[in-house]
């Protein structure tokens, strides 16, 4: 049997360009087509940091700007550092104008604040990325994801401006800013300042009412409750119920004040702890003073009011003052507690200089000025400083100086006054000759009753006298004469005889006279007239003109 032979088949290469391949080559050059587009068309690649990634996810967490999609976050990684994190955000084609160097960026979330609850939206969908744009030519890139949203968008109509304050952590973002009660504006940012050791403030205040801030206001902290406890009584001042809830800020000219010129933005004002501190800041030329006193000054605090007859004209700086004293104790134990104050010569009269003032005071203090302690406050037990002027003074006064401050007396007053005078009344008391007063006390009262001794005879000899008969019988004599008289003056009464036998005889008489006045009259002219007869005159005539 034979076996047949195998052949090997022989491959032969095609020479013929096969058309399947027109679909691969196609589809790869749609795909490079589709690369190059998408490149091209991409919108920029936005770095954001963060000091942390709560809430972000990469590829599914958008960036919006009012509301619009304007891009998407591609990656979430630690920095190099691994302190912060970097968020790479793709945006969208023709978003490059919104990037600039103004425009903030910040996470919406479900979020509770003094202004209220906000991102409620951002349960269901989750949470996203805000883009504010601002108003800068400048494209940057890169920029930092805010912790806090901003309070106002940067083309809101408004004004910003800056505020600086010694005390810190007074104010916080989203505070109220009022003006007379009545929400205006808000706190946008809250820094400290590590070079001044200020805190420095940004507040928005909102159009219209930016036209209230002149370079004449004031700016004061709003509590929202202000008691106050004084001499007048208890003063309660109520802002409104944000500023009750979380404080704010207030703002007003003060009263009898211009409106004065509006300022611009950026412009910078001190923030002042209450409203009353406004005029105490307003003081910045004074002239200090040192006081030593000897009673207590238990109850003088610092910024106690310093006045003159109920004027107040400067401020207790320090309750005691040991500053540069090498013996302080000593010197307490030897010329009393001392306390620094202040005259301020603002609060006096206009265009007077420092150096008036103390010609004044130097001379008042000669004349008998004094600083005397006086309770403001019965309820707190307050005090303060009264310069008045004493009458009595026991040695007159002499210009000094210790520590570098110029000196001015002092006085007791009120209750230590009291005191002082009581004590130096029983001094004197002791100090009475008690012995020859209780001697001459003794003599006194022998001779007192030796007097009383020598009346209690006379009145014993008195009413012996007044016991005998004929003085007893004296009364009834009395009564009977009286008696008598009464008779004799009814007797010559009107209705009696004799008063009426006296009236004709008068009026007799009365006849008697003017029948004898004739007579009277001739014996007058001629005293003969009773011997010779009486020729009657003749009648006179009247004498003739003078030519």
């Amino acid at each position: 049997m034979t076996i047949p032979v195998q052949r090997q088949a022989s491959i032969q290469p095609i020479k013929q360009w096969s058309p399947i391949w027109i679909v691969p080559l196609a589809a790869i050059g749609i795909g490079i087509w589709m690369l190059y587009y998408s490149y091209q068309n991409q919108g920029p690649m936005v770095i954001l940091i963060a000091p942390h990634a709560e809430g972000i996810v990469a590829g599914k967490t958008p960036v919006k700007s009012r509301s619009v999609d304007v891009g998407q976050v591609v990656s979430v990684n630690l920095t190099a550092d691994l302190k912060q994190v970097e968020i790479k955000v793709r945006m969208r084609p023709d978003t490059e104008p919104l990037l600039n160097a103004e425009s903030q960026f910040w996470v919406v979330r479900p979020q509770v604040s003094r202004s209220g609850i906000t991102g409620l939206n951002t349960l269901l969908s989750g949470a996203y990325i805000e883009l504010q744009p601002g108003d800068s030519d400048r494209t940057v890139l890169h920029h930092n994801l805010l912790e806090i949203p901003p309070v106002a968008s940067a083309e809101a109509a408004g004004i910003r401006i800056r505020l600086r304050s010694e005390d810190t952590g007074v104010l916080s973002v989203g505070d109220p800013v009022l003006y007379r009660g009545y929400e205006v504006g808000t706190v946008e940012q809250s820094l400290f300042d590590m070079r001044e050791r200020q805190m420095l403030y940004q507040l928005f205040i909102r159009a219209p009412y930016d036209t209230l801030v002149t370079d004449n206001v004031r700016f004061w902290q709003a509590s929202g409750v202000s008691f106050e406890l004084t001499p007048d009584g208890v003063r309660v001042d109520v802002a409104s119920i944000a500023s009750l809830i979380s404080g704010g800020v207030s703002f007003d000219v003060l009263e009898g004040w211009p409106a004065g010129e509006r300022v611009t933005s950026d412009t910078e004002f001190a923030l002042f702890p209450n409203k009353n501190s406004i005029h105490d800041g307003m003081y910045s030329q004074y002239v200090e003073y040192l006081l030593f006193f000897e009673e207590s000054v238990r109850g003088l605090k610092a910024g106690a009011p310093v006045e003159y007859r109920g004027v107040r004209v400067g401020t207790v700086v320090s309750v005691p003052f040991f500053f540069s004293m090498s013996h302080p104790l000593e010197t307490s134990f030897d010329k009393g507690v001392p306390v620094l104050i202040r005259i301020e010569t603002g609060r006096l009269y206009e265009n007077i200089s420092t150096e008036q003032v103390k010609q004044q005071l130097a001379r008042g203090a000669e004349q008998g000025l004094r600083g005397i302690l006086k309770t403001s406050s019965l309820l707190t037990g307050g005090l303060y400083i009264d310069l008045d002027m004493v009458d009595e003074l026991e040695v007159p006064w002499q210009a000094m100086e210790y520590a570098g401050y110029a000196v001015l007396p002092t006085a007791r007053g009120g209750l230590s006054n009291i005191e002082q005078k009581v004590l130096m009344a029983l001094e004197k008391m002791i100090q009475l000759p008690v012995e020859p007063l209780l001697q001459e006390g003794t003599r006194t009262l022998a001779q007192a009753t030796t007097v009383m001794a020598e009346m209690e005879q006379v009145m014993r000899q008195l009413e012996g006298y007044l016991a005998q008969p004929a003085l007893q019988q004296a009364p009834e004599q009395l009564s009977q004469s009286l008696q008598q008289l009464e008779q004799l003056l009814q007797a010559f009464g009107p209705e009696s005889q004799t008063h009426q036998r006296l009236n004709s005889n008068l009026q007799q008489f009365e006849q008697l006279q003017r029948d004898l006045q004739p007579l009277l009259h001739t014996l007058n002219q001629r005293s003969n007239a009773l011997i010779f007869q009486a020729t009657p005159d003749a009648d006179p005539e009247p004498r003739r003109a003078r030519p």
